[in-house]
């Protein structure tokens, strides 16, 4: 504690040093000041007759270098962007340029030479990362590029699973895998609320609109102190507000799957502000659904998969000082599948289940004076979840083909039809207040804020799962946690977090950050303090090298299961002694910008994790069966329950329980690399980009080392977008990695029921369950590489006055078959066999946006 105590006096006295400096330097009488520098290319040639614009809300000053380059202009005290637009360069723009009594300021400025173009065509803002920026692993993506990137089906998880270290589990979800960490480690925010669960349609596509944002940052590791309560990155995307010149506007983007309205203006009655309201509807039910129905698959009161969402955010002001801002998303998934009596498979499911994430938040910005801005968020967040699961399985190790009636009605009499019933009620319920202000100064940049999160769960599950099913369950040590019933009503945790962070100029080179964040989680009764510090320096105007160092806590929490994947009984964590997970991060990385266009990147991290959250291991005891003759392995003799005998007494075995223990351990390490081309005009023909990462990932867990679900060695990314013409754009994307690792069975091994060998009614054969060895057979092989080629074809037409755009995505051109898994099976002899089960085949989709 004496550390972190000496820690917070350094950053208190760092900024009364700023604050007294600032002080000394406002001693001058004058009334004016001096802005004055220089204006050069990127070649280092001199600028002449360059027009400088100088503005804030209030205030506007215009000024044109001379012939040796150099401007100069007075204005009065406050804090300014300044920009610079000319022909045959890039843009240049200079935010929170802070001019205070007394002072004449010095501020080059370097443009980067482009293509001339006379073609107007409208192009969106390059993000261009400012060198005393010093967030590292930082990626501004485009909501551009989401709705036209190849594959991703204009979702906002799926397109940045395009970018370095970033990946996913499989094709039938969003989730985000990044840097060797879990999709639960990720921390994801949406207009300063974060969210708990992002997804719809159980996992398939992401709650977020792409015709609704205007900003999408992604922070692989190393994030602010702002950030907290998770491990590995941050996902911090911001809703655009509406148009503020026209009374009513519109987008509607539709395709063979879901449709996307959008309507937007300028409040009525001569308001301040706008406002935008979005509306989203899935067609799976309607499309889908009746060919199933006709065919006697589902029953005629199912329903397919569906969501529909209501999205607003409405904006008042500015009003002075302060602005209001209303944000809201209330959106429902369902599903209802009944097997019809033309269903040919041997399993029967039956699915029933409601999904609803509603958010509604209100904030205010306050800004008294251009040094000081403050924003505070007051939200409502609510994740809830009812369904019903009930099933007849066919044995896993039985080849299923298709069955009649009559031959399921058979398999049900030889015990082959596995029945599991399933139902659960959950709501994840969150009241948060937080506030960050930014507080600039002139060497100095600090910036601030805290806030409390109560969070409410309740949750309930009840299993039945037959004998021999379960029978089958207990040769995988892990399933056992998941077969008791589960209650939990009414529980409100505590989140609160204090944070600062301060930005130092020490040259015109050279810039540091320390940042401190105080957690306390009251689920285990236990504050914590982590340090970051960030270090940036600017090699020349075009090329930076940036490093992070901080540790990182993640709490324990049920709302974390949605992305885990993993149950937890977490009633009476403090009595249990539980801690946070937590990890370090350390960081380094240089990006160049070779010209206007191109942009080059290259990165390497370090991520060691302790006290993470595993199952309890416990020591219990069974029967263990051997063949009186094992070295006989004719199958006759293998199927013979005679052949078998038990041992004379109970043996141990490892056994997992839902009770969670700070057992873990691991790292993760890497480097990637990019090369971007950006879209900057109508001759920017070719644009795209090509990244590699090359990463390790490993846990530890009860002394033995395994790599970890995720691990994935080698991942590659081309994406090519080519502008054939003024109205046709053609676009394409190709992934390849070296897939994740999987546990193989190493043989077979007696089914158990109670204490005695599970053997068939009709045959009076043995049956028997896979193998999968020990601890150390975990994760040990690999599936097969992963690679897929996605296209896109986009034309563009103007009438009714109107903008169109008509496009074919195709997903999986060449109809890889990518293995999501496998399912085992017996053949007659014994030997163990598998089926792949796929990703994506070939998918094609049509589709129309229109702005009006």
């Amino acid at each position: 504690m004496n550390k972190n105590f000496l820690l917070l006096a350094f950053l208190f006295l760092m900024n009364v040093f700023a604050a007294a400096q600032d002080a000394k330097d406002s001693t001058s009488s004058s009334n004016l000041f001096n802005i004055t520098g220089k204006i050069e290319s990127d070649k280092e040639i001199k600028l002449a007759n360059i027009p400088v614009r100088i503005f804030n809300d209030t205030k506007s000053y215009k000024i044109n270098s001379d012939e040796n380059g150099y401007y100069a202009v007075n204005a009065e005290p406050g804090i300014y962007t300044v920009a610079v637009n000319y022909p045959g360069f890039s843009s240049y723009e200079y935010k929170n340029f802070s001019i205070k009594i007394g002072e004449t300021k010095t501020l080059d400025i370097v443009l980067i030479e482009k293509i001339v173009t006379t073609d107007e065509i409208e192009v969106e803002g390059i993000f261009r990362q400012r060198q005393e920026d010093l967030r590292t692993s930082l990626y501004n993506f485009k909501p551009q590029n989401v709705k036209i990137l190849p594959g991703a089906v204009e979702d906002v998880l799926r397109s940045l699973q395009s970018l370095p270290g970033v990946t996913t589990p499989n094709d039938f979800t969003s989730q985000l895998v990044i840097r060797g960490s879990g999709p639960d480690q990720n921390l994801i925010v949406m207009d300063d609320v974060e969210i708990f669960n992002p997804y719809r349609l159980y996992g398939l596509v992401s709650m977020f609109n792409p015709e609704t944002l205007s900003d999408i940052t992604l922070i692989t590791g190393g994030f602010p102190a702002k950030y907290g309560d998770r491990l590995s990155a941050v996902l911090d995307v911001l809703n655009k507000e509406g148009d503020t010149k026209n009374s009513l506007k519109g987008i509607i983007n539709t395709s063979i799957t879901n449709a996307n309205v959008i309507i937007n203006g300028k409040n009525p009655l001569k308001l301040p502000g706008s406002w935008l309201i979005s509306s989203r509807r899935t067609y799976y039910d309607l499309i889908i659904g009746p060919f199933a129905k006709k065919a006697g698959l589902i029953t005629e009161d199912s329903s397919f998969p569906s969501f529909r969402d209501l999205q607003f955010k409405f904006a008042l002001g500015p009003f002075k000082k302060n602005k209001f801002i209303v944000n809201g998303v209330f959106s429902k998934d369902g599903v209802d599948i009944i097997p019809g009596p033309d269903n040919k498979q041997a399993d029967s499911v039956a699915v029933t289940d409601v999904t609803k994430n509603d958010m509604l938040a209100l904030a205010w910005h306050y800004a008294p004076n251009q040094k000081f801005i403050s924003r505070t968020t007051l939200s409502w967040y609510r994740n809830s979840g009812d369904n019903d699961f009930s099933s007849e399985l066919l044995d896993p190790l039985i080849d299923n083909e298709n069955y009649s009636p009559e031959q399921r009605d058979s398999l049900r009499q030889i015990g082959a039809l596995l029945g599991l019933e399933f139902d659960s009620k959950y709501v994840f319920r969150k009241y948060s207040v937080g506030n960050k202000s930014v507080l600039i100064n002139k060497k100095s940049e600090q910036e601030f804020g805290g806030g409390v999160d109560i969070v409410r769960t309740d949750l309930s599950y009840n299993l039945k799962v037959d004998d021999k099913l379960r029978a089958f369950f207990n040769n995988f040590p892990a399933a056992s946690a998941f077969q008791d019933n589960f209650q939990l009503q009414g529980e409100d945790n505590v989140r609160a977090y204090l944070y600062g962070q301060s930005m130092f100029k020490i040259s015109k080179k050279l810039f540091i950050q320390p940042s401190l964040r105080f957690d306390y989680f009251q689920i285990i009764k236990t504050p914590y303090i982590a340090p970051r510090l960030n270090i940036g320096y600017a090699l020349n105007p075009l090329t930076t090298f940036r490093t992070s160092a901080g540790v990182y806590f993640q709490s324990p929490g049920l709302e974390k299961l949605v992305d885990g994947r993993t149950f937890y009984d977490l009633k009476g964590a403090d009595e249990k002694g539980l801690k946070a997970e937590s990890a370090i991060h350390f960081i380094a990385g240089v990006d160049r910008w070779i010209n206007n266009e191109w942009l080059a990147k290259a990165e390497g991290y370090y991520k060691k994790f302790d006290n993470l959250l595993e199952q309890e291991k416990l020591t219990g005891y069974r029967y263990k069966y051997s063949l009186e003759d094992p070295s006989n392995n004719d199958p006759v003799y293998v199927k013979d329950y005679a052949n078998w005998i038990r041992s004379g007494e109970k043996l141990p075995y490892d056994s997992l329980t839902t009770n969670p223990v700070n057992s873990g351990s691991g790292n993760a390490y890497g480097f990637e690399i990019s090369l971007e081309k950006k879209y900057v005009n109508s001759n920017s023909k070719l644009y795209g980009w090509i990244n590699y990462s090359l990463s390790f990932s490993n846990r530890e867990k009860y002394g033995i080392n395994n790599p970890y679900r995720f691990d994935q060695r080698h991942i590659a990314n081309i994406v090519l977008n080519y502008r054939v013409n003024n109205w046709l754009e053609l676009g394409t994307r190709w992934s390849y990695a070296t897939n994740f690792p999987i546990t193989t069975p190493v043989g077979i091994t007696p089914r158990i029921v109670g204490d005695s060998i599970a053997v068939n009614p009709l045959t009076q054969e043995v049956i028997f369950n896979l193998d999968y060895g020990d601890q150390t057979n975990v994760y040990k092989d690999k599936k097969p590489a992963y690679h897929r080629l996605d296209f896109r074809a986009t034309a563009y037409a103007d009438f009714w006055s109107s903008n169109w755009a008509f496009y074919l995505d195709v997903i999986n051109v060449y109809n890889r078959k990518n293995v999501l898994g496998y399912d085992y099976y017996l053949d007659e002899d014994l030997n163990v066999k598998r089926k792949v089960i796929g990703m994506f085949p070939v998918l094609p989709t049509i589709g129309i946006n229109v702005k009006f």
